[in-house]
């Protein structure tokens, strides 16, 4: 399937549940743009490692924060900006492949 193909997909809005949910088996992808793409990215539901992502990201997102906690007001914020550049950084990258 090509680029052009799998972005004709996302931006079908039949490929949405309740305009929020993406559900797309011809899609390749588990974390893809959003239709409007500087809102961010969404989770492929069709694809059945969606949830475990969605579990993973959770737990990479409370598990350092919880670590930090008690540290100072620095250090709490400094480790979620960090979390939240390497998730927007993995994202980017996990949903440009089309494999």
């Amino acid at each position: 399937m090509t680029r052009e193909e799998i972005e004709v997909r996302r931006k079908d809005p039949r490929n949405y549940n309740w305009r929020l949910i993406y559900f797309c088996k011809e899609d390749p992808r588990v974390i893809v743009p959003r239709r409007i793409k500087w809102m961010g990215w969404t989770l492929n539901f069709a694809r059945p490692s969606a949830v475990p992502t969605l579990l993973l990201v959770l737990v990479f997102l409370i598990v350092p924060l919880r670590m930090v906690e008690g540290q100072g007001v620095v250090t709490v914020r400094l480790t979620a900006a960090a979390e939240i550049l390497v998730l927007c950084l993995l994202c980017a990258y996990l949903s440009s492949r089309t494999e």
